[in-house]
This record gives structure tokens, sequence and C-alpha cells, in this order.
């Protein structure tokens, strides 16, 4: 449940790091269909595949 968590988060912080920023100065042609949501899930599970193939893992730290 986490895994999906973690890749549902970074997905939306791609998709978002595009749609408000997709040519870098906010200008008036600002084109908010630059990349689709699965072009954004495809790149936020490629991140999670090379962070375990390189012994990273992403761990929910504990409440306090």
């Amino acid at each position: 449940m986490l895994d999906q968590a973690v890749e549902i988060l970074i997905t939306n912080a791609i998709h978002t790091a595009f749609i408000k920023y997709p040519e870098g100065d906010g200008g008036p042609n600002l084109d908010y269909e630059w990349i689709a949501p699965d072009q954004s899930t495809h790149i936020a599970k490629a991140i999670l595949l090379d962070l375990a193939a390189n012994g990273y893992q992403i761990v929910k730290k504990a409440s306090i």
C-alpha cells in the first residue's frame, strides 16, 4: 500500500511540475496538456524502480 501511495505522490508531483511550468517562464503560451497523467505515472514508476535497483527504499516516517 505504501508503494502505491508513494507512486501516486511522485506521479502528482511530476504532473504538477509540467502543468505549472511547461515552458519555464509561466508566459501566455502555457500548454495545460503538455504531459499526460499516464506519462507522469510512467516516469514515477521508472524513478521508483531505479531507486530500488540501487538499494534505496522509501519509508513513511512514524508519527510522533
